[in-house]
């Protein structure tokens, strides 16, 4: 039977693309024999192939070419680095290649690629997928014949290495973005790789006045004829290049010479280059046209060649000239030869020394090739009694053994202190750009390495300059991209593990941050790991630690972007076998209160798409939040749960999910009184209120219908509010459901006193009173009020309005005395707001204004907005009376402003109501007229103080 082709994903990297095509290959082997075509364009393909494998790439053979993914099989942080100087390489290389002029087209560019398996009749082999690929295709086929072009993507990943011109744009079909175009002129030879990196200007230096202090230190003895050297030790970006160079340029030295070599990965195979590379453009050693000029420049500097033997000076001319001497042969053992080279190259070093204390520098010694290890540890043993310093950097310790006077002082380099990043964090971001969140996000992010900063935070602010991006920064923080530089770095610390401990860190990033023990250790046993054997690997590794805790039961990562990058690395497929694996192990221990346990539950079964198990785990986070009055997270949790609700729906449509849908609405309703998302409640209320048709529930039906004619009345209009309610009103009569009548009253009885007919709200209340006043006296605390004090004060008002005081004045005090009793802030406002307009209608402005400023500051400082807004209105009205116009207009204007922000039309025909009164008594009769046209249309659109008992709130007097 035929086999199936599948790919199997396995793998997420950060990769560089290059293609390579022969050009007009179809004319050269169109009329060929098949076998006559492989042999004229195999070895051109061959060295295409071989050339990049040299360079660590990953080479598939294309017809007429080839390509190469760098960065795979092993994540390389120079990937794009090589990618060009392997096709500047091909194009040097390919046209004197036999005796055959052949042309080749190069494209190169960066991104990220899934790296999998494709199974097939004949097999398996290596299979590479993503945009990335298209891509590097199409800027071949656009590039010139013997030209490297490669994208802005490209050179954003390479740094300043390379010359370079802009030659276009590509144009991408689907929509995409063009893509910037640059052909490769060159390499600059002479430029430091930490120069190479540097794309913006330099960040600020904070927080290592440690390590300055030593470097300044070794340099004084130097200076003074004792010297020696430093060699500062630290992993990648965390500064090392910066500080030698803050102390060469910006330290008072004083007169100085300084040589400065720089170690690149494109250069590990090629011996003595960064020796070499700085002695030539010193000397000028290379411009020599014969082996005789030559020799006379090395002996005017070495004070002749003669002693050397003729082996050693061959080898020491090759390394500067093009000639090659053909000597006889030498007795000197081979090691010897080495020996007398290293100390030429040494003596050609110190032979650039001046009148004047030498600096040499040495970076990135972690990428030196052996000799020009053995030279530099031939010169430490060199520098005792001189004034040289020598200076170096690199992420190993141990490269040296030439010190026998214990001249090497090695310097760690660690990463910064807390106060120092977030010192660092506000210079780049600028101190009005940045808060609380967003530094800590970037600090956790760069584990404080002064270049992931940096990086973060450049990155932070490109996005924060694009359009609407700034004000839900904070919300899409988890979703930021991981820049560009700093990925492979801490890739290719984790595909330094052996496979299995990689799999396993895989696993532990899917967890997340932070882990307890027993909780990874189970469920690396139930994926086949040796549990303690990963665990102990990856924290002697460095990639885990143990923090200290009594019970020592708790792990995390060291560092926030192994988590985040071996987390990426992973295919969505099998990032969501493992979140299953996980969810497994969590509820196999056991179901808590604790909602930490809770939400990792939830999220583990929603990434690993276990749609009906994730709405049920969310559902519970978000009742667990409301009991600790967390509503904003409840909001989150139970908007994940409808979520994944409709992820189950569209697969099966289970009554399951029907009911778990009406229970996750029902706390999806109770936590958004607290935002104040008014038009939101009135959605989610008509989606419970069908579903509970649905299910035939009664009870949840009359009790949706309660909150959309509450939510009507604030929000539109109110008749259509009215009717609502009295429908929910008959239905929990008919029901006999007290708890229902008694809600369905209040909201009739709240939709006719804001639309004017007092005595119908009146009459709402009066005839289910028995349960405001005994059955629910203090039994039903919502998020917001107690029932009996939203329902008798309710009463009240209406009884204020038609100055039916004594009746008002008893309901008054018996709401506050349910409000000593329940000490809500939600009933203790709104009675006070029932107490001042109880005064206000009795023509008592100073006892109205006490109890209104009373009402709206509790309401304030617990977050109540729609009483602040109930509250701003008589309060503007009383204090305009006192003549307190200032004040008024302040209460009025916020009052409005929130209520606008809410969309509550009820409240701002209500603010606005009293703006009228407070302009005229400021004597703005003109637009207090004005205005009363507005509220006017306002109120007549949606059915406001429309009956005749309320017209006093709406004419406007003089």
């Amino acid at each position: 039977m035929r086999k199936q082709v599948q790919i199997e994903p396995t793998e997420r990297r950060m990769c560089t693309v290059l293609f390579a095509d022969i050009v007009r290959s179809t004319m050269m082997i169109g009329s060929l024999d098949p076998e006559d075509a492989v042999s004229h364009l195999g070895p051109a393909i061959e060295l295409i192939m071989s050339i990049c494998e040299n360079f660590g790439a990953t080479t598939l053979f294309t017809g007429d070419g080839a390509l190469a993914v760098f960065g795979s099989p092993n994540a390389d942080e120079d990937h794009a680095v090589k990618a060009i100087a392997s096709a500047q390489r091909i194009i040097e290389r390919i046209g004197k290649l036999d005796d055959r002029q052949l042309d080749v087209r190069v494209g190169v560019h960066s991104g990220e690629l899934l790296v999998g398996q494709l199974q097939h009749t004949l097999g398996e082999e290596q299979a590479f997928l993503g945009p990335v690929m298209n891509i590097a295709s199409k800027i071949e086929a656009a590039a010139r014949k013997n030209v490297v072009t490669v994208s802005g993507q490209v050179l954003e990943n390479a740094g300043d290495l390379f010359d370079h011109t802009h030659v276009g744009d590509l144009e991408l079909d689907g929509g995409a973005g063009p893509i910037k175009l640059f052909e490769i002129t060159g390499r600059k030879e002479q430029v430091s790789r930490w120069m190479a990196r540097a794309r913006r200007e330099r960040s600020p230096f904070v927080g290592r006045e440690r390590e300055l202090a030593e470097l300044v230190a070794a340099w004084n003895q130097a200076r003074d004829g004792k010297g020696n050297s430093v060699l500062l030790l630290g992993a990648a970006g965390v500064g090392k290049s910066r500080l030698l160079h803050e102390l060469v340029e910006n330290w008072p030295l004083g007169a100085h010479q300084v040589l400065e070599f720089n170690c690149f990965s494109l250069d590990q195979e090629a011996a003595y280059l960064p020796i070499t590379r700085v002695i030539n453009a010193r000397l000028g050693l290379s411009d020599t046209k014969s082996d005789a000029e030559l020799d006379q420049k090395l002996s005017d500097v070495l004070g002749g060649t003669k002693f050397l033997d003729a082996h050693t000076r061959s080898a020491l001319y090759s390394l500067f000239s093009r000639f090659q001497m053909e000597p006889a042969l030498s007795a000197v053992d081979p090691s010897r030869r080495r020996r007398q080279l290293n100390q030429m190259l040494s003596r050609l070093v110190l032979s650039m020394k001046q009148d004047k204390p030498l600096l040499l520098l040495f970076e990135d010694l972690h990428w030196a090739d052996q000799g020009t290890l053995d030279v530099i540890d031939n010169l430490l043993g060199q520098v005792r009694g001189t004034n040289v310093l020598i200076l170096l950097t690199s992420r190993n310790a141990n490269l040296f053994t030439n010190d026998p006077m214990g001249l090497l002082k090695v310097v760690p380099v660690a990463p910064l202190g807390e106060a120092a990043c977030k010192d660092l964090i506000t210079r780049l971001l600028g101190q009005s750009d940045i808060d609380g969140q967003l530094g800590s996000y970037i600090e956790a992010m760069s584990g404080r390495t002064p270049l992931f900063v940096e990086e973060f935070a450049h990155h932070m602010r490109d996005r924060m300059s694009q359009a609407g991006f700034k004000d839900g920064a904070m919300d899409s923080l988890g979703d930021i991209e991981i820049p560009a530089r700093v990925q492979p770095l801490i890739a290719s610390r984790i595909d330094a593990l052996q496979s299995e401990d990689r799999k396993a860190l895989q696993l532990v990033a899917v967890g997340g941050l932070q882990w307890t023990w027993g909780v990874l250790a189970d469920t690396l046993q139930r994926l086949g790991f040796d549990a303690k054997t990963q665990i102990s690997t990856l924290v002697e590794r460095g990639f885990l630690e143990l923090p200290e805790s009594q019970d020592g039961q708790q792990l995390r990562f060291s560092h926030a972007l192994v988590q985040k990058v071996g987390y990426r690395s992973i295919p969505r497929q099998r990032r969501a076998r493992l979140h299953r694996a996980i969810y497994e192990t969590l509820l196999s221990r056991g179901t808590s209160d604790d909602l930490d346990v809770a939400q990792s539950i939830a999220r583990h079964a929603d990434k690993g798409e276990l749609w009906l198990e994730a709405a049920e785990a969310y559902t519970r986070c978000g009742e667990l939040s409301i009991k600790l009055f967390s509503f904003e997270a409840a909001v989150s949790y139970f908007e994940n749960a409808l979520r994944c609700i409709d992820q189950v729906q569209k697969r099966t449509g289970t009554q399951v999910a029907v009911d778990l849908g009406l229970r996750a609405r029902r706390g999806l309703r109770v936590s958004l009184v607290a935002s104040g998302n008014f038009n939101r409640i009135l959605t989610i209320s008509r989606e419970a209120e069908a579903l509970s048709d649905a299910l035939g529930d009664t009870s949840a039906r009359v009790a949706f219908q309660v909150d959309q004619a509450i939510m009507l009345t604030i929000l539109a209009d109110v008749r259509q509010a009215m009717e609502v309610s009295e429908r929910a009103l008959r239905s929990a009569t008919d029901a006999e459901d007290p708890r229902l009548q008694a809600n369905a009253a209040f909201a009739l009885a709240q939709a006719a006193w804001f639309h004017g007919n007092f005595a119908a709200a009146r009459s709402a209340i009066d005839q289910h009173a028995d349960l405001f006043q005994t059955v629910f006296r203090v039994a039903e605390a919502g998020t917001t009020g107690s029932i009996s004090v939203l329902g008798l004060a309710t009463r009240a008002n209406a009884n204020s309005m038609m100055h039916r005081f004594d009746e008002a004045d008893a309901g008054i005090r018996e709401v506050l005395s349910i409000a000593e009793e329940t000490g809500k802030a939600y009933d203790l406002s709104f009675a006070l707001i029932a107490r001042g307009i109880w005064c206000w209608q009795r023509n008592e402005p100073a006892d109205a204004a006490i109890a209104l400023r009373r009402a709206l500051r509790v309401s304030d400082d617990a977050g109540i907005d729609v009483l602040c807004c109930f509250a701003a209105a008589p309060l503007a009205r009383v204090q305009s009376v006192l003549g307190e116009l200032p004040d008024a207009r302040l209460v009025l204007n916020r009052g409005l402003e929130l209520a606008r922000d809410m969309e509550m039309e009820a409240f701002v025909a209500w603010l606005l109501s009293a703006e009228v009164q407070v302009l005229a008594q400021e004597g703005r009769t003109k637009e207090a007229k004005e205005l009363q046209s507005d509220l006017n249309d306002l109120c007549d659109r949606n059915g406001y103080f429309q009956h005749e008992q309320s017209k006093a709130l709406r004419a406007f007097e003089t």
